[in-house]
């Protein structure tokens, strides 16, 4: 088989489609996480560096934000991209000591992914699939 090119954003969105299906036509979570995951990141390196905010850095902002206003005290903008980012990878690394079992809602942790990666394409494209679509429907009250 030929060595094939591809850009990097068009194989995320690839990832990020296939997710989509699979949150959808078999529900398999832990998979969707793990792709809309590596969507999101591809998605939110191409916005950074462009000089353009991704939706972890929002995220990060946000709830920074929040916590001052309701303890009086900074927190760690690393402790909530670890928080965010924990069922990702918790699914993709695994280390000797480390236990066997994860526990995550991973229904909800997938909507989350999705909906980051999906807010990253939307910045990076200005334009939505019909997947995509889709979900943000289905999701926005949910």
């Amino acid at each position: 088989m030929p060595i094939r090119a591809d850009y990097r954003d068009d194989l995320a969105l690839t990832q990020l489609e296939t997710a989509l299906r699979l949150f959808y036509e078999d529900e398999d979570f832990a998979s969707v996480i793990t792709l809309a995951g590596a969507a999101d990141e591809i998605f939110g390196k191409l916005l950074a560096s462009s000089g353009r905010d991704n939706s972890l850095e929002v995220l990060k902002r946000a709830v920074a934000a929040i916590h001052q206003k309701l303890y009086g005290e900074p927190i760690d903008p690393s402790e909530i991209a670890s928080r965010a980012n924990r069922a990702k990878n918790s699914l993709k690394h695994w280390d000797v000591g480390q236990p066997l079992i994860v526990k995550l809602d991973l229904a909800q942790e997938a909507r989350d992914m999705l909906f980051r990666a999906i807010d990253n394409y939307w910045a990076l494209k200005e334009t939505l699939t019909p997947a995509m679509e889709r979900f943000q429907r289905g999701n926005m009250a949910a």
